[in-house]
């Protein structure tokens, strides 16, 4: 029997059943990802990112609203990534599991990591560059302030 079995399939083409509920994910999470990439306020999130001076003061907490859709598109794609890779390996079981240190845990590990550091490096980053600059335009006012007072 295995043998007739064996001749069958070397002599046709089979055709791999799809496993709807990958394929469903990723429909859902790339619209998910796509009416929530409209949320984000781009005008808001290019003026923060670009602004400078005194622009810069104008600034206030109505615009930390766009970091929720910002995060929620971020977990939005990789959900839909996961279910993609899903669907090519042919269903969520056949992904490693959470002990086995498979996709699911790389992204979330991927995620958090990549959120916390970025966060750090930011936060670190503005305080270097805000030191340096402070004691860079300190040290000329207060050259210019002591040559002015020195000269009278």
């Amino acid at each position: 029997m295995n043998k007739e079995i064996r001749k069958h399939q070397q002599e046709y083409w089979h055709i791999k059943k799809i496993n709807l509920l990958p394929l469903l994910g990723l429909i859902l999470f790339v619209f998910l990802a796509i009416v929530n990439f409209n949320l984000i306020n781009n005008e808001q999130v290019s003026f923060v990112f670009n602004c400078e001076g005194l622009e810069c003061q104008q600034i206030d907490s109505s615009y930390l609203i766009n970091l929720y859709p910002i995060i929620g598109e971020y977990i939005f794609i990789s959900l839909s990534m996961i279910s993609l890779v899903a669907l090519i390996k042919g269903g969520f079981n056949k992904l490693k599991r959470y002990k086995d240190s498979g996709l699911i845990i790389g992204l979330i590990g991927g995620l958090i990591s990549g959120l916390i550091i970025g966060l750090i490096s930011g936060l670190i980053g503005g305080l270097i560059s805000g030191l340096i600059s402070g004691l860079i335009v300190g040290m000329i006012v207060g050259l210019i302030i002591g040559l002015i007072v020195e000269i009278n």
